[in-house]
């Protein structure tokens, strides 16, 4: 696993106290200002920067978050890259909400056929975790 220093987008080991290109101490990363910047990744001119940040979203759980899935939602809608998309459809599913999940239903067809698969897991975990809170 690895995480984006939020200074300077680099990739630093899951692990590591401080971001060996800018120097940034991990340990003041709170998770509310991570989500941020992980949302900003998102939009990295790096495409692998962009996956690496959607699938940390998805590894991390991160709370629902509106600001989050709102724009996990607008990626889904601008972005034409089935592999980032199908990343990001799997972020929603972890991340989750009634939002998410109405989405996904609506849209399940205007997505690639890379994501197939990763829509169905999506739609089913959110639904579970609904279910669950009910």
């Amino acid at each position: 696993m690895f995480y984006i220093c939020p200074r300077c987008f680099k990739l630093a080991k899951y692990g590591e106290k401080k971001c060996k290109y800018c120097g940034f101490d991990f340990k003041e990363i709170s998770s509310e200002e991570y989500s941020s910047k992980l949302i900003k990744a998102l939009e990295h001119p790096d495409h692998n920067v962009a996956v690496v940040a959607s699938n940390i979203i998805a590894k991390l759980g991160i709370k629902s978050e509106e600001k989050l899935i709102k724009r996990l939602i607008e990626l889904l809608q601008e972005k034409k890259d089935p592999y980032l998309e199908s990343d990001i459809i799997k972020a929603l599913g972890e991340v989750g909400s009634k939002k998410a999940y109405a989405f996904l239903i609506k849209n399940k067809g205007n997505f690639s056929v890379i994501s197939e698969r990763e829509i169905e897991k999506a739609i089913n975990k959110i639904k579970s975790k609904m279910d669950r809170n009910n």
